[in-house]
């Protein structure tokens, strides 16, 4: 009977259920039991008031904030907006000074004339296109200030799909469009800076389309810029400064390296402002 009932004794403490203490001595105890850590929680968007501030002073976060949290229309709605209304104003205000307005038509009838020397336009069609400047010459502010904001609207998501092309498909990034329209955008509060430096360097030097580049210390005239002057517009410390931004927020949005995200940006900046200052649409 002793040896049944110790036999019994033994077969029952094998059957007890394991204390919580014994349990929480295994480490593997929450992973057999089911158990998972929770996900932490979304990050959350900064306000596009620290978005400004950040992309002047610090752009990398920022970028991470914006790819982190998700792009928003706000991120290049509200910069292009602004934008628009700078160039108009921009515009405006140097054709109501009779001077500026003098150099800006002189430079586009200069424009003509090199096309008729190059064959594209007939000396008859030269003609008549300065009759019709002539003609519309109290319009051309009002026309200069509409189509200038309308063509930045249009030219932004032009050139913010190329950028997309390039980071996607030429640096093996994963940006989406948004997110590039997102860094685009936030760069263009940097745009507005140098717009109204522009402004101000007109009014202080006389010359219609100044900027902090070496061509602010050349005596020369918008009419009679040489290629190569135009060139060196392109030294102006905004826009590099601007364009050094995009390519951190390239690299942050599409998830490439820093000096991937920088070629993409001064590549394209190069390439455009060539062309359209080529082109005689620079100024």
């Amino acid at each position: 009977m002793s040896d049944a009932s110790e036999q019994k004794d033994t077969r029952n403490n094998e059957d007890e259920p394991v204390s919580d203490s014994a349990t929480s001595s295994v480490p593997e105890s929450a992973a057999e039991s089911g158990m998972t850590a929770e996900a932490p929680p979304p990050e959350e968007p900064l306000s596009l008031t620290d978005k400004f501030i950040g992309v002047l002073t610090e752009p990398s976060p920022t970028f991470e904030n914006v790819r982190a949290a998700g792009p928003r229309v706000s991120d290049w709605l509200v910069p292009v907006l602004l934008l628009m209304i700078v160039i108009a104003v921009g515009t405006l205000a140097r054709f109501s000074n009779p001077e500026f307005a003098a150099q800006i038509q002189q430079a586009q009838q200069s424009q003509f004339q090199k096309q008729v020397e190059s064959g594209d336009m007939t000396q008859e069609q030269a003609d008549q296109a300065r009759q019709q400047m002539e003609g519309m010459k109290g319009f051309f502010p009002v026309i200069g200030a509409v189509t200038g904001a309308i063509g930045y609207f249009i030219f932004f998501f032009i050139i913010a799909l190329l950028y997309w092309l390039m980071v996607r498909f030429i640096m093996r990034g994963d940006a989406t469009y948004s997110l590039v329209l997102s860094a685009l955008g936030l760069v263009g509060f940097i745009n507005i800076i140098d717009q109204l430096v522009s402004l101000l360097l007109t009014y202080v030097t006389g010359k219609p389309f100044a900027n902090l580049s070496p061509v602010l210390f050349m005596d020369v005239n918008i009419a009679d810029m040489s290629f190569m002057v135009k060139v060196m517009m392109l030294l102006n410390p905004i826009a590099i400064w601007a364009t050094w931004v995009l390519g951190i927020g390239l690299e942050k949005v599409g998830s490439i390296s820093r000096a991937k995200g920088l070629i993409a940006a001064f590549s394209l900046y190069i390439i455009f402002t060539l062309l359209t200052l080529s082109t005689g649409m620079g100024m």
